[in-house]
């Protein structure tokens, strides 16, 4: 679950805005929330942020609610205007 949430960050701007370590343990902590796994004492025992933390979790959730709000039919649209190649 954690690689492709660090993968599907390669597709966001964060990579752009925030230092890499923040981006992999908003992953950690976004894995975490959605296994239902205590980690409060993990992320005090690291001194960071968390609202840092927090805030690129979200952005990385609100990528993810983005792309479930275009329909199939858009994607199947849009994949109909590429050229064949076989």
């Amino acid at each position: 679950m954690i690689r492709g949430l660090v993968n599907d960050t390669y597709r966001m701007d964060l990579i752009l805005i925030h230092p890499p370590h923040f981006i992999a343990l908003a992953c950690i902590y976004v894995a975490s929330v959605l296994k239902d796994k205590e980690n409060t004492a993990w992320f005090e025992e690291l001194h960071v942020d968390m609202n840092v933390v927090k805030n690129i979790a979200m952005e990385i959730l609100d990528f993810y609610d983005s792309h479930k709000m275009i329909s199939e039919e858009r994607i199947n649209a849009a994949m109909n205007k590429l050229p064949f190649r076989p």
